[in-house]
């Protein structure tokens, strides 16, 4: 619950800030992530029982998934599609709220 609660208070800012600067704080994440890949690897080493090149493996696979958000950008812009001679659909896409998975 407080992670959620946490998150729902930081969507406020989070989505009234630039593409850009949303980019920029994930780049500096992905950063930290590739500097500590050691320690946090030894922390999954300790909370799941796994070796130490799964557990390095794991940091790899979270650090990919920043990499894809922070190629998002180019996906986000949404499209324009001309439908008929006189019509035009538009897709824009916003940040809509807190996602949690598991």
């Amino acid at each position: 619950e407080k992670a959620v609660e946490s998150a729902s208070k930081a969507f406020k800012t989070w989505s009234k800030m630039t593409m850009k600067a949303r980019v920029a704080i994930m780049l500096k994440f992905h950063a930290l992530v590739n500097e500590h890949a050691k320690t946090l690897a030894d922390m999954i080493v300790k909370e799941n029982g796994k070796n130490v090149n799964e557990a390095l493996a794991d940091v790899a696979k979270g650090n990919e998934t920043l990499e894809y958000a922070c190629s998002l950008p180019q996906l986000a812009q949404g499209r324009t599609l001309q439908v008929s001679s006189q019509v035009h659909c538009r897709d824009k896409r916003v940040p809509l709220g807190v996602v949690a998975s598991i």
